[in-house]
């Protein structure tokens, strides 16, 4: 890729081949190797990107979120990832509009506009992981949007680069008249094809026929209809044009109202056709919301807690309404709630009903209908890849086409297709898999496409794509949907805006009939974890190594592609940096995944292979006494040479060792290792609750003064009055995380299982509680199956439960909170920061949590993955103190951002009135 360093920097450019696996593939079921990625940080490197474009005739790509279900995001040129550099945002006019970059996160976003009781119009159900050059590139809109509300409609102001360069927006008026001067031919011709739509009225009727429903199947031609000036029209047709015609740098929509209260109901019924008889009910009642769940997505439920109906219960042809109300007031939406409920009741057909206002109850339905793509494709059967597609019909024809559907699924030897969607709007969804390296299957498939293009065009009068965007698997049936003329014009708006054909060619339209059945995505087995990911990307968002090395979905992506493929001892040498090295384990992307995937299990199992952990691993396990004396006295002689030559002279010694042994040596922290004061555990008779002291806080002080997080945890118990046991074999015990971490899980559980047994006994069979005074820990713990009968519980909710007893006085002081990725998947993310709350005049923490990839002892081993990650997720930032609950996560973050950090332990402890 020589020719593309000569237009562009070399940081920018990635052309590996490990990067160029790892974006081969998207959500869809299609895979493209690219030639390159690259990652342009500005409007002026998009331009040097489409200047080698035009000269070397190389097909550019721009790509996001990477969510695309129909093969938008991937190419065989160059895919343009404007992601990281692309998320500055701006709220307008009181929040009535916002202005955002292509690489701003939708469910970010609303977050942004939450104060103002705003949001944006678009809510598709990967809005969590989608980002908004996507949602406006493929027209999203979603559960409550409608066509109303979709970024088509919502558009307010948009800036854009085309391919030959030049920039224009529409939000100053003197743009539409440089636009015309500027670019004369398409301008021009933008008018024309106007002009022949408008005096033929058969294509005006075409349009607005196609346009009754949902429908983002070729480019957006109602801008044709419903603007006059050539900026106006063109602008809109970026909106659905899947970056076919230009590059969206930034993009302002409209925000709609986001009601504070909402009632959400979900109600199953006995078939599909007394379901759709009801939707009209819900619909004239005032729903913002009406799902479609059948039979198979309702089982889906059985992979959350406390779903609202009892899955194993759900009956053949048992269908599910999902309804959602929106309203200023709590007694409005208690009254239709309450008119639901009676309607409800006095159906026959309905078998079960759950109407909630409760804002965690509302989730849990709406995380069963929002997971339904990743949580329906988990349950493939392994080896096989999904098919997903969406089609939209008059809400009165839902029931005939569910039906129909069904009927084509088994006419084309699909039995494990599931049918949801939006019923308010006729638009289903359908999800099914087959088995590509299979001809019968591949045969069945283009079958299947074939029928369902008759049935919804020709039965139903329907759309073929009604909010996923055209893509690649329906590019061959644009002209089919709109007819030779309409599509004709569509080629002609492509010629104009781009006439060498560099923008994401074969997406949208295509010559090729047959372009939907190449390239159709593999997936092999790698690992019984990760096998029944799909693909989806909602796990990258949380990633702390996303932007440095892979992501979890790229993790699992090159591993299948590894295969098959033949890998370099240079590619081996990045694939084990990108998939292990820079992994943190910390789980958090089994949060964000419908199916709790988490590939750090993967990870794990890649670090040690052997049929059983080495013997030295045992040795350690069984000495461990004398291994933590042996980390305290290294930490130590370090700490002396550090002062004797110099700290500046171990850290580039430290730094030089990890570089040769490629991150076996840890670096030498800015702060150094401050070794804790030994402490000594005086036994306590009969205990309030029992203290484990991590081994982290047996050898690392909690701040500089000496004193470890254990140390401070009991002083704060003796404040408030507590007594505080520990056991008098704490030094031998570890909970076993770090070893389970490294791969040695035999260990790590033995380990586990060990201090459990003796909790179990000094507990008096779990009748007093356990404090466990670091998160990881605790939460490592609490994962074993056999800890059912103690109570344990993190030291910050031991805190917060003793904190009334303490006298707190506020520090004047602003401090910056990390909730650590434990505390997050024990569901206790706004302890920390109530506790921390508590004890200063001013909190900071980021606004949205992240891991801070120090992961155990691996942010010191590799300190990019830290810093990264910080770089991701903290800005602006006037503290200088920081506070978590975990050691090494504390000392990482102070790496990372070069402040100060401190255990919560230590900051409670100062704020106790003396």
């Amino acid at each position: 890729m020589s020719q593309i360093s000569s237009f562009l920097s070399n940081s920018i450019i990635y052309d590996d081949r490990i990067t160029r696996l790892a974006y081969a593939r998207d959500a869809s079921m299609y895979r493209l190797v690219p030639e390159s990625v690259v990652r342009p940080r500005n409007t002026q490197e998009v331009k040097s990107l489409l200047e080698w474009g035009r000269t070397t005739g190389t097909p550019i790509t721009f790509r996001t979120g990477g969510t695309s279900l129909s093969g938008q995001s991937i190419t065989t040129g160059a895919i343009a990832e404007v992601l990281h550099d692309w998320q500055t945002f701006k709220v307008l006019d009181g929040g009535d509009a916002i202005q955002m970059q292509p690489g701003v996160n939708g469910a970010f976003a609303n977050k942004i506009l939450a104060p103002y009781y705003r949001r944006i119009g678009p809510d598709p159900a990967s809005i969590n992981a989608a980002r908004i050059g996507g949602i406006v590139s493929n027209n999203s809109s979603g559960m409550v949007c409608g066509t109303q509300y979709n970024a088509y409609h919502t558009l307010k102001d948009i800036s854009f680069m085309l391919p030959n360069g030049n920039q224009y927006t529409t939000n100053l008026p003197a743009e539409f008249q440089r636009f015309r001067l500027g670019e004369p031919t398409l301008a021009e011709g933008l008018l024309n094809i106007r002009k022949e739509i408008m005096d033929r009225p058969e294509l005006v009727n075409r349009i607005r026929e196609k346009y009754r429903i949902k429908n983002t199947i070729g480019y957006s031609m109602n801008s044709f209809l419903d603007f006059e000036d050539p900026l106006d029209i063109f602008s809109h047709l970026l909106v659905g044009a899947e970056g076919t015609l230009a590059f969206i740098s930034d993009v302002t929509l409209y925000t709609i109202p986001d009601p504070p209260e909402k009632g959400t109901g979900l109600i199953l019924f006995d078939s599909p056709e007394r379901a759709g008889e009801s939707v009209t009910f819900f619909k004239d009642l005032g729903a913002s919301a009406i799902e479609f769940l059948d039979d198979e997505s309702l089982r889906t439920a059985k992979h959350f807690d406390s779903p609202p109906y009892d899955p194993d219960a759900v009956q053949t042809d048992h269908t599910g309404l999902l309804v959602e109300y929106q309203h200023e007031s709590a007694a409005e939406i208690k009254r239709l709630v309450q008119e639901s409920r009676q309607f409800s009741n006095q159906n026959s057909a309905v078998v079960s009903m759950k109407l909630v206002t409760d804002e965690k109850d509302r989730d849990t339905i709406w995380k069963i209908r929002k997971g339904l793509y990743p949580t329906l494709g988990s349950l493939r059967k392994t080896g096989t890849s999904i098919i997903t597609e969406d089609i939209a019909v008059d809400s009165e024809n839902l029931a005939p086409a569910i039906r129909k559907l069904k009927d084509i699924f088994s006419l084309c030897e699909f039995h494990d297709g599931v049918i949801f969607g939006h019923a308010k709007d006729g638009n289903l969804h359908f999800i099914t898999s087959v088995d590509l390296d299979d001809k019968r299957g591949v045969n069945n498939y283009e079958r299947m496409m074939n029928e369902l293009s008759n049935m919804t065009l020709k039965e139903f009068n329907g759309s073929l794509k009604a909010e996923h965007g055209t893509g690649r698997n329906m590019a061959a049936f644009v002209e089919s949907e709109w007819g030779g003329d309409i599509y004709d014009l569509m080629w002609k708006v492509k010629s104009l805006a781009d006439p060498l054909n560099i923008m994401n060619p074969d997406v949208l339209l295509t010559r090729d009939q047959k372009l939907h059945m190449k390239n159709l995505k593999p997936m092999p087995r790698v690992h019984d974890e990760v096998d029944t990911c799909i693909e989806c990307g909602f796990c990258e968002r949380i990633c702390p190594s996303r932007g440095l090395t892979l992501t979890p979905r790229q993790r699992i992506a090159v591993m299948r592609e590894a295969k098959s493929a033949v890998l370099s001892a240079q590619d081996q040498k990045r694939l084990e940096y990108g998939v292990d090295q820079t992994c943190a384990t910390d789980g958090l992307c089994s949060i964000e995944c419908p199916v709790n995937i988490n590939t750090g299990v993967m990870v794990k199992s890649l670090r040690f292979t052997g049929a059983a952990d080495p013997w030295f691993i045992s040795f350690i396990s069984r000495h461990f006494r004398f291994i933590i004396s042996l980390v305290r006295a290294g930490l130590k002689t370090v700490g002396m040479v550090d002062s004797f030559i110099g700290h500046s002279l171990v850290r580039k010694g430290a730094a030089a060792l990890n570089k040769i042994s490629k991150g076996r040596v840890p670096v030498w922290p800015r702060s150094g290792f401050t070794v804790s004061k030994k402490s000594i555990f005086s036994p306590v008779v009969d205990p309030d609750y029992i203290h484990v002291s991590s081994c982290v806080n047996r050898v690392l002080a909690g701040d500089t003064s000496g004193l470890s997080s254990s140390d401070y945890l009991r002083q704060i118990a003796d404040a408030a009055g507590i007594r505080l046991g520990t056991l008098d074999t704490v030094n031998d015990h570890c909970c076993g995380m770090a070893f389970s971490s490294r791969g040695f899980d035999t260990t790590g559980k033995d380990m586990r299982q060990d201090l459990l047994d003796e909790l179990n006994a000094v507990s008096n069979g779990g009748k007093i509680p356990i404090v466990v005074d670091m998160s990881p820990c605790t939460q490592y713990l609490m994962e074993s199956q056999d800890v059912s009968s103690l109570v344990i519980i993190d030291s910050v909710e031991f805190l917060n439960k003793v904190k009334p007893r303490l006298g707190l006085e506020l520090l004047d002081e602003s401090v910056f909170v990390h909730n650590v990725c434990s505390a997050q998947k024990m569901g206790k993310e706004n302890d920390l920061f109530d506790l921390a709350s508590d004890c200063v005049s001013s909190v900071e923490t980021a606004l949205e949590p992240f891991c801070c990839g120090t992961g155990g002892d691996r942010g010191f081993r590799h300190p990019e993955l830290t810093k990264n990650a910080v770089d991701r997720s903290v800005k602006g930032l006037s503290s200088q103190k920081g506070v978590s609950s975990s050691r090494t996560c504390e000392l990482g973050l102070s790496e990372a951002l070069d402040m100060e950090f401190s255990s919560i332990e230590a900051l409670v402890y100062r704020a106790i009135k003396k």
